[in-house]
């Protein structure tokens, strides 16, 4: 869903916020890869040790390209106190726009990923909903790649440190699944040009 904030109209359209939520919204848009392994039908996705990745994909993110991110943050539902201690690192897909995971080895470490990270490190969140830190800077990364256009996908990718103990609830589960939020800013005008290659990088693997 997205509703606008603030005054409507052009001569308005640049004070406009504007919350969209998405949610994961089928079985291959999560994943988990295990030294190596692929697992997309899960009811759980974990991140329990250093190698347990988990991917997970947003479609139809419509957001218009040149627009300006003030918060984003995902929300995951954890699935019982014994695995509520998140510290992993956090990146976006390095990619316009992204397809669903596959069974293919080695499928989340081989995407491109953005340069920006975002870390979250924290005991004892609790079960239910979580919110993560602010992901606003992954967002921007993503949103300056060439090719972005309203209602492309975007990954996120949450890699294990030591100590991660994290289970959260997957697509597969039939409810809680994974969910992001963004507070944008619409440009001030349409046909803004693109950013310039140098604004963004791309990389490979982690």
């Amino acid at each position: 869903t997205g509703r606008a904030r603030g005054p409507r109209g052009p001569a308005n359209r640049s004070q406009t916020m504007t919350t969209l939520t998405r949610a994961v919204a089928a079985s291959a848009d999560d994943a988990v890869e295990l030294s190596g392994v692929m697992t997309l039908n899960g009811v759980n996705l974990n991140a329990n040790s250093a190698g347990q990745n988990i991917g997970l994909r947003f479609a139809n993110v419509t957001i218009p390209a040149g627009a300006t991110i003030t918060v984003a943050y995902l929300t995951l539902n954890v699935v019982s106190t014994s695995y509520d201690d998140p510290n992993l690192t956090i990146r976006g897909s390095g990619e316009a726009t992204t397809t669903t995971f596959t069974s293919t080895t080695n499928d989340i470490t081989n995407r491109f990923k953005t340069a920006a990270t975002v870390t979250w490190n924290a005991g004892s969140i609790g079960a239910g909903a979580r919110n993560s830190p602010d992901l606003s800077a992954i967002l921007a990364e993503i949103l300056a790649i060439p090719g972005w256009a309203s209602g492309n996908a975007i990954n996120f990718y949450l890699f294990p440190n030591a100590g991660s103990a994290l289970r959260v609830y997957a697509y597969d589960n039939g409810s809680n699944a994974p969910q992001l939020t963004i507070d944008y800013t619409e440009p001030a005008a349409a046909g803004q040009p693109a950013r310039s290659q140098h604004q963004f990088r791309l990389r490979r693997g982690l």
